[in-house]
């Protein structure tokens, strides 16, 4: 007898000749996003036939407590992995693809699998009927089971309510509404006024099936399908708010984002955001955020040209007067220019379909009472004599970065604004792009970091189209110049003269532009009170940092997680606890630019750090920062806060990092550019 292949043992080619998708061949992108949905729905039912496998041998009656246990959670595992079946679709499959190709398959729906409906029928019997008899660890297996199941029904609402909204279903029933009914989560004839009535429906031979009953208490509706903030209006479309707009809109009836500049085809500068000339990263933690809450963003990004760089792997990064070592490289960060990321953020959020957008259009004021918001003031931008419009929401977002008007706005209706906290040091830049060759020794950029004892500063990172952003910055009083030449030549007041080497053989693409609003400044909104209803403020609107030290971006895509955390818990959080949840998510970077800036000369505001214990603090932290560039424990760990990826606190709690800094003397690195 011949002993089997790989291939053959597994049926290999008849295995992988079953994906025929029915959109032609020619339309290669469509075409192949309809082969993932086959090829997910395949796996699933693969999957799905082994978990019938064991509650059909528990079935049966052939099992002892031993063999039920192990066939129940192994069920249970293998539920979990049909959950994660369908997460993978809403992760990787592009709705706007799904609603080209769904039509192509007429009126099938997963509601026709048989093995779901015996899935069905075996977990209720199980659970409902069979555990009266079972021992304590077999009803806690079911138990188990049960939940697994719960949670795959939710994981398929979920997905059905992204990838169709309010649209209707096969068969033209009422979609994600059919679909709950069906499943169990919202009894026939309850749903909204305006849905199909589950008995209407195109598809009667479902009403006696045996997944029409809720299968225990653990199959909770999500928030996605029952929305709970019923309107929300989002105040400024840029990163902050779009991302926001596209978490709300999991658990909003609708969304509507009110941008005052009009949008652009392709990425370009907008009056609304004054910082979109000047230089941009993601750090780490902004790009794991953004990879959470947009899948396939920061590879679209990568392929249309947004450059990565390893710090300082890949940049020459001087700190406290030397050059940090080049050897302990970071996982790479991000550098697209600002308006480049915006367009391909945009693109993916205004996708959805349940986000309506308003341009050209001025937020004047809030509606409400003093605790109680109820929408917004607009009007139409550019219109003479253009009359105010009333805008009811349930909730209304500030993310109108900086400027935000809305602690005026909350004066006007005769409420309290909020307490400020700030640090300023008077800190000024500017921005310039350049066409230029790539610096000596294989480095992509520079880093400069101003202290107390040396005051100027420069960032210097490629961007996409084969351009440099520069970015160099001075103290109070000394402001970098807004010419080419005088920019260029305020360079040379920097610490080391490899950058104004470099940018003196550099050809600028337009003027510098100038930029001063660069205090730390939070807003807390959380302090409003337990009661107050109806406002949400998030990104640089509640908590702005010194634009020096590249937070912003990454800032505005952890509020955002922070928020779809919250939301995720269930229920109907108050305003109050999603304020808290998101002012937390800006805690480790208002930490990092606050206690930087403070040391600083001339730092100035309520909040500077100051006292015995702020001047022990800075001296440990001064041992901190010149162990970083030869000591590659304590380097890894402040680059980790630096990227908010560790609270600051883990600089004091960290043993090694303590019996370094504390022990060791420091040594120092060669001043010449330093290699890989």
């Amino acid at each position: 007898m011949t002993s089997p292949t790989y291939a053959t043992y597994l049926r290999l080619d008849e295995l992988l000749s079953l994906q025929q998708p029915l959109t032609p061949a020619e339309q290669r992108d469509l075409s192949d996003s309809e082969r993932l949905f086959i090829v997910v729905h395949q796996a699933s039912e693969t999957l799905l036939s082994q978990v019938l496998v064991d509650l059909r041998h528990i079935d049966a009656h052939r099992c002892g407590q031993q063999c039920f246990s192990q066939r129940v959670e192994r069920a249970a595992r293998l539920v979990d992995a049909l959950a994660g079946q369908l997460t993978l679709l809403h992760r990787t499959l592009r709705r706007e693809d799904f609603l080209r190709f769904r039509d192509r398959f007429g009126t099938a729906s997963g509601l026709d699998s048989e093995q779901f409906k015996e899935l069905f029928s075996r977990v209720r019997r199980l659970t409902k009927h069979g555990a009266d008899d079972r021992s304590p660890q077999e009803a806690q297996r079911l138990g188990e089971l049960g939940a697994a199941v719960g949670r795959w029904r939710s994981t398929h609402l979920e997905l059905v309510d992204h990838m169709l909204g309010d649209r209707p279903g096969t068969g033209e029933t009422s979609g994600a509404r059919f679909l709950a009914a069906r499943l169990g989560d919202v009894p026939a004839g309850a749903e909204p006024a305006g849905a199909e009535p589950a008995a209407a429906s195109s598809r009667p031979d479902h009403e006696d099936s045996p997944d029409a009953q809720p299968l225990s208490s653990s199959s909770a509706r999500p928030s996605s399908a029952r929305p709970s903030l019923g309107h929300v209006v989002v105040v400024g479309g840029s990163v902050a708010g779009l991302l926001t707009a596209h978490v709300l809109a999991d658990h909003a009836r609708r969304v509507t984002v009110l941008e005052r500049d009009h949008y652009e085809q392709s990425p370009g500068p907008r009056a609304g955001v004054p910082q979109s000339r000047h230089t941009h990263v993601l750090l780490t933690s902004g790009m794991n955020a953004l990879d959470e809450l947009l899948p396939g963003l920061l590879p679209e990004l990568t392929d249309a040209g947004a450059p990565r760089v390893a710090v300082p792997g890949d940049l020459g990064v001087w700190q406290a007067g030397q050059w940090i070592s080049r050897r302990n490289p970071s996982a790479p960060i991000m550098t697209p220019s600002r308006p480049f990321l915006e367009n391909h953020v945009r693109r993916h959020v205004l996708a959805d379909s349940r986000i309506e957008v308003r341009t050209g259009v001025e937020t004047t004021g809030l509606l409400g009472r003093p605790g109680h918001i109820t929408g917004v003031v607009v009007r139409d931008r550019g219109v003479e004599h253009g009359s105010p419009q009333e805008l009811t929401a349930d909730l209304v977002v500030d993310a109108t970065g900086r400027g935000s008007r809305t602690p005026r706005w909350l004066t006007e209706l005769g409420d309290r604004p909020p307490a400020e906290e700030v640090v300023e040091t008077g800190r000024a830049y500017a921005t310039c792009v350049f066409h230029a060759d790539d610096p000596a020794e294989d480095l992509r950029g520079f880093y400069v970091v101003p202290d107390a004892e040396q005051p100027f500063g420069a960032i210097i990172l490629p961007v996409e189209g084969g351009r440099w952003s520069v970015t160099l910055s001075g103290p109070r009083g000394q402001a970098p110049p807004t010419d080419p030449e005088g920019f260029v030549d305020f360079a040379d007041r920097l610490p080391h003269p490899a950058p104004y080497k470099w940018l003196s053989a550099a050809r600028p693409v337009a003027r510098p532009v100038g930029y001063r609003h660069t205090a730390n400044r939070r807003r807390r909104y959380d302090r409003r009170g337990r009661g107050a209803t109806g406002l949400l403020v998030i990104g640089d609107a509640l908590c702005a940092f010194n634009p020096v030290y590249g937070q912003g971006l990454s800032v505005a895509a952890l509020n955002a997680v922070a928020l779809r955390d919250v939301l995720a818990g269930g229920g109907t959080p108050s305003a109050h606890v999603l304020q808290r949840a998101v002012l937390r998510s800006s805690h480790a970077a208002w930490a990092v630019a606050t206690g930087a800036d403070s040391p600083m000369p001339g730092a100035i505001g309520n909040a500077v750090r100051t006292g015995p214990v702020a001047r022990l603090l800075n001296r440990y932290l001064s041992r901190v920062r010149a162990h970083v560039p030869s000591d590659p424990v304590v380097c890894a760990a402040n680059r980790d806060v630096l990227f908010l990826l560790n609270p600051p606190h883990s600089l004091l709690t960290s043993p090694q990092v303590l019996r370094r800094v504390l022990l060791r003397t420091a040594r120092p690195t060669s001043r010449d550019l330093p290699t890989p």
